[in-house]
């Protein structure tokens, strides 16, 4: 005769622990990463408008914000590496965008808005491709 499943769990302490990890493990590995998310206003700053022109050193393809990466020549011909925020991948991949989109060695336009604590991230209102004035991405309605 067939015991039913929970019999045998409750009468077996190695399955017991087996279906603790396991229902431990899901829990865990179905958790978004709230902590890593934050508003606009906490990290930049409306009140520091930011326009910049460089090259693409990297697409960070993550959630909860997609990342690029490029190097700016700063007068003096000083390299900073600046970082752009985006929206996460999902709204990306609906607007268009791929892992593809922006490769190593591509120049960018960026304009976006600084960050608060003066580092050199930006989130990005306007991304453009500086060979072909291509809009890639516009955070607001364009009037056109």
């Amino acid at each position: 005769m067939r015991e039913s499943l929970t019999k045998v769990i409750r009468g077996n302490p190695v399955m017991r622990a087996v279906l603790t990890v396991f229902v431990a493990l899901v829990w865990l590995l179905s958790t978004e990463r709230v902590v890593a998310h934050h508003s606009f206003a906490a990290v930049f700053d409306i009140n520091r408008p930011i326009a910049l022109t460089g090259v693409v050193t990297r697409l960070e393809w993550t959630n909860p914000h997609a990342w690029i990466h490029m190097e700016v020549d700063q007068a003096g011909n000083d390299l900073q590496v600046w970082s752009i925020e985006l929206l996460g991948i999902n709204s990306l991949l609906k607007q268009g965008w791929n892992p593809g989109a922006l490769k190593p060695g591509d120049t960018i336009h960026v304009q976006g808005f600084g960050a608060r604590d003066g580092s050199t991230s930006v989130n990005a209102s306007v991304v453009t491709m500086a060979e072909t004035g291509e809009q890639l991405w516009v955070s607001a309605p364009r009037d056109e």
